[in-house]
C-alpha cells in the first residue's frame, strides 16, 4: 500500500499554502500526486446585511463572492503544487456540497488531507461540522492538519493510539506507509487503572506490536495508566514523546455517543498539537 493519490480538500484556510505544501511533500515522498477538490457553493451563513441589498440581489452577490473565493483558493493550490514539482495535479470543482464533494472523490484516492478549522474563521462551526462529517463518511483515511504550527512530512516520530478495537487496527493499517518510514513509532494504550488491569491488556498490545514489527515498523509499546479523558491523556503522552503525527480510529463508540460524551475524536479535532491520521 502507498499514497499514490492524495486528495486535498480546498477549503477556507488562512495558512493554505503551508497545508498544500505538506500534502505535496507527502505525495512526493510516495512518488504520487495531489488532486484538489473544492466546492464553489457559498457556505451556509447569512449575507452581511444591508450592503448586499443595496448593491444588488443578495443571492447573486453571495454566489459571485463564493465563486471568486473558490477560484482564488484553487489558484493557491495549483501554484503550490507546481512549485513542489508535482506531476498531473488537478483541481476538481464539485458543487454538490463540500462534504459530499470530498467523500465522493475520496473513492479515487488513497488518503484525504484536510485542515483543522481555525477558531478565527467566521464559519468555524460549519467547517468543524464538515471535518466531523468527513471523518464519519470518508471511505479513505483522513489526515487532518493543525491550523497552527509547522510540520514536515513524512513524520519521524509517530504515536499510534491503541485500544484493541477494529477502528484502531484499521487506522494502524491505513498508516503503514508512514509508519514504515518513521524513525520510531510508539504503540500506546491508555487505560484507567480503576477500571482495567494492565496484565489483561498486555498480551493484545504485544501481538499488535509484533504485527507492526512484521511490516518493518520500528515500534515500541507503552501502557499508560491515566485517569484523564483519553483524548487529553493522548495529547499529553504525545507531547512527552515529541509526536509529529498521531494515528487513531475515529468515532470508536458511535458518533452519537461521542457527541454526548465529548469523545476522543472530538478532543483531537479541537485540540490537536500535530497532524492526526484518522480512520473510521
Amino acid at each position: 500500500m502507498s499514497y499514490r493519490t492524495v486528495l486535498y480538500a480546498i477549503e477556507e484556510d488562512p495558512i493554505a499554502e503551508s497545508h498544500v505544501d505538506y500534502a505535496a511533500r507527502l505525495a512526493r515522498a510516495f512518488e504520487g500526486r495531489v488532486v484538489g477538490v473544492g466546492c464553489h457553493r457559498p457556505s451556509p451563513y447569512p449575507s452581511d446585511g444591508a450592503v448586499a441589498f443595496i448593491e444588488g440581489d443578495p443571492l447573486t452577490i453571495e454566489l459571485r463572492q463564493a465563486e471568486e473565493a473558490a477560484v482564488a483558493r484553487e489558484a493557491v493550490f495549483l501554484q503550490r503544487c507546481r512549485l513542489a514539482g508535482l506531476p498531473a495535479t488537478d483541481a476538481i470543482r464539485d458543487n454538490t456540497t463540500p462534504t459530499s464533494a470530498i467523500v465522493a472523490n475520496a473513492l479515487f484516492a488513497d488518503l484525504v488531507v484536510t485542515a483543522q478549522p481555525s477558531p478565527a474563521s467566521k464559519i468555524h462551526a460549519e467547517l468543524r461540522r464538515r471535518v466531523e462529517a468527513v471523518l464519519q463518511l470518508s471511505p479513505r483515511p483522513v489526515l487532518v492538519l493543525p491550523y497552527a504550527g509547522h510540520f514536515d512530512p513524512p513524520p519521524a516520530r509517530i504515536v499510534v493510539a491503541w485500544d484493541g478495537s477494529p477502528g484502531a487496527a484499521r487506522a494502524a493499517s491505513a498508516a503503514l506507509p508512514l509508519l514504515r518510514r518513521a524513525s520510531i513509532v510508539h504503540l500506546l494504550q491508555i487505560f484507567d487503572p480503576a477500571e482495567q488491569d494492565r496484565e489483561m491488556l498486555e498480551p493484545d498490545l504485544l501481538r499488535a506490536t509484533a504485527w507492526l514489527g512484521a511490516h518493518g515498523v520500528k515500534v515500541t509499546m507503552a501502557l499508560s495508566a491515566n485517569t484523564l479523558p483519553v483524548g487529553q491523556a493522548l495529547l499529553s503522552e504525545g507531547a512527552d514523546r515529541g509526536a509529529q503525527l498521531f494515528v487513531m480510529g475515529a468515532w470508536g463508540h458511535g458518533r452519537l455517543v461521542e457527541r454526548v460524551l465529548g469523545g476522543t475524536t472530538r478532543t483531537m479535532v479541537d485540540s490537536m498539537t500535530a497532524p492526526v491520521l484518522f480512520s473510521h
